[in-house]
């Protein structure tokens, strides 16, 4: 690499007006009922990432909810899916059981969530950390339980 090559200069301060707006945008929407306060307080969170910032989560109204398989092939949602899980995850590969429950977290809809995840298999699973600090600690502040899973 050249010498003489100029790097960009970052632009700290055009990144920090964008995130306050963002923040600002999260609050109206809080304010006005249409997100969650628990699910702004995270995307607004000093340590949510920038996609978790930007791009917000859902969360089941209740643990009960979850009624997916416990075990075998399931068919990954199309927005869900890419190379590295294509359109089935088979649950009794860790790994993919893994990436579709750490995904159902990040960009799940209730609904797939409520279709998908296993609330004993989400439980075994949760000392793992399977997402963001900023989204589990709202999964953990409505359902205390998952605090006090046991490790796998």
């Amino acid at each position: 690499m050249p010498m003489d090559m100029e790097f960009p200069v970052p632009d700290f301060e055009g990144a920090a007006r964008t995130r306050a707006i963002q923040h600002e945008g999260v609050r109206r929407a809080v304010d006005q009922g249409r997100l969650a306060f628990d699910i702004g307080a995270a995307m607004t969170s000093p340590d949510a990432g920038s996609w978790l910032a930007f791009q917000g989560f859902e969360v089941v109204a209740s643990l009960d909810d979850l009624h997916g398989p416990s075990s075998g092939p399931v068919e990954v949602p199309a927005r869900l899916a890419d190379r590295e899980l294509s359109g089935h995850a088979d649950l009794d590969n860790a790994w993919q059981r893994l990436q579709l429950y750490r995904r159902l977290l990040l960009t799940g809809t209730t609904e797939q969530q409520r279709q998908l995840l296993n609330r004993e298999l989400l439980q075994q699973m949760w000392p793992q950390r399977i997402g963001p600090p900023a989204l589990l600690r709202t999964w953990e502040d409505r359902f205390p339980e998952l605090r006090h899973s046991p490790s796998p």
